[in-house]
């Protein structure tokens, strides 16, 4: 069985050193979103949630960088 070009590049993609700090954003913010509405404390809920978008953007360098998803090389083929 044959891999992708893009499955290829997720393993080495995990072992990127980004990935950290990407999953320290993203569970800091789902977590001080939920410790916010868990004290009904609005302004911890919604500065919180302003990790998510730098989480995103690490987790989108990452799979650049790799080529994984819609970043990988073309899958077409020449006439």
């Amino acid at each position: 069985m044959v891999r992708s070009r893009s499955t290829r590049g997720v393993p080495t993609a995990l072992g990127s050193r980004l990935l950290i700090p990407a999953f320290v954003a993203l569970v800091g913010g789902i977590g001080g979103f939920a410790f916010g509405l868990a004290r009904d404390d609005a302004v911890t809920a919604l500065g919180a949630l302003l990790f998510l978008p730098s989480a995103a953007l690490l987790f989108g360098i990452v799979a650049k960088r790799h080529g994984v998803g819609p970043f990988g090389p073309p899958n077409r083929r020449g006439d």
